[in-house]
């Protein structure tokens, strides 16, 4: 989300210095708008060490311009458990919370001119490598299986792959995700490629550029297919398409129909947080708010374009 913020600095001259933790890093490798990082450390300091690290930072460096993302999405519109806002009224969500993260982001910084798509850069050996993944003479599809949180998986998943590989007989799925992943993988045959766990995050960002249509929750790799042309469609449980999808090309992203969502929500423990389908034991917004028809007549939709 911040890659449009970088781009635009570079374009006025700046030369950008990073501090960003090991996932951060992995996203912006090859970035030519990054000049340096600074490596930070995921979830090892206390809130008040953390404000104290950053001031040391710009202490330290003394830039001309200072931008501290935390808290900018985040907190600001994802609302957090211990805010005031978070048990809101929804019609109140809406107007607090439906802003699109790249407007949001560019406003953060205080930066006029940025673009409103995100960027990534990937070696010649990342591009050759994906595509080993990719049946050129095949309609293929990387189907994301869950984000960071179980209000993010979809469980409906199985019943809808069946049917595309039933109904589209040139269809190719490739499923990606971390290795808790492969719990919700089927067997794999010639026409389903299994590589959750297998690849990593940066090898699974990139087939998003050479397939022919992503399928994913709201988490990084919808964000990454955001990068291209390629088709997409979110599966908004918690969120709107004018939260995430809003400026990306070619997008077919479905927002939950339910009384609940979108919510506008971090959820860290969906058994208290959300309400629960009872036959799935998923998030009721990504169960009964998505339909498996609404998914599959989605699929049809960009198939048949």
């Amino acid at each position: 989300m911040i890659t449009p913020v970088l781009r635009r600095l570079k374009e006025l001259g700046y030369h950008n210095i990073v501090n960003t933790s090991e996932r951060g890093i992995k996203i912006l490798k090859n970035n030519p708008h990054v000049d340096e990082i600074i490596e930070g450390k995921d979830n090892t300091m206390q809130p008040e060490e953390l404000v104290q690290y950053w001031k040391k930072l710009e202490k330290d460096i003394k830039p001309d311009k200072y931008i501290n993302f935390s808290e900018s999405i985040e907190v600001n519109v994802a609302l957090h458990p211990t805010s005031p806002r978070y048990i809101y009224p929804k019609y109140e969500h809406y107007e607090r919370c439906n802003h699109n993260y790249y407007d949001v982001t560019t406003k953060w910084a205080n930066l006029d001119g940025c673009r409103r798509q995100p960027e990534m850069f990937f070696s010649k050996e990342e591009v050759e490598e994906s595509k080993k993944y990719i049946k050129t003479d095949k309609f293929n599809i990387i189907w994301c299986l869950s984000g960071s949180g179980k209000q993010k998986v979809y469980p409906w998943t199985d019943f809808i792959v069946a049917d595309v590989l039933r109904n589209f007989k040139d269809a190719h799925v490739i499923t990606v995700g971390d290795l808790r992943c492969q719990l919700l993988e089927t067997l794999g045959n010639d026409r389903i490629t299994n590589l959750s766990g297998e690849v990593n995050i940066r090898l699974a960002m990139c087939l998003t550029k050479y397939a022919s249509l992503v399928v994913s929750p709201d988490t990084g790799i919808l964000h990454a297919s955001g990068c291209f042309q390629t088709p997409k469609i979110g599966l908004l449980g918690h969120t709107t398409r004018e939260n995430i999808t809003k400026y990306f090309d070619n997008d077919y992203s479905i927002e939950a129909d339910c009384a609940c969502s979108p919510c506008f929500r971090l959820i860290y423990d969906h058994n208290i947080q959300c309400p629960i389908e009872p036959v799935t034991h998923a998030s009721w917004c990504m169960s009964e708010g998505i339909p498996p028809i609404r998914v599959y007549d989605r699929i049809k939709e960009v198939y048949e374009r």
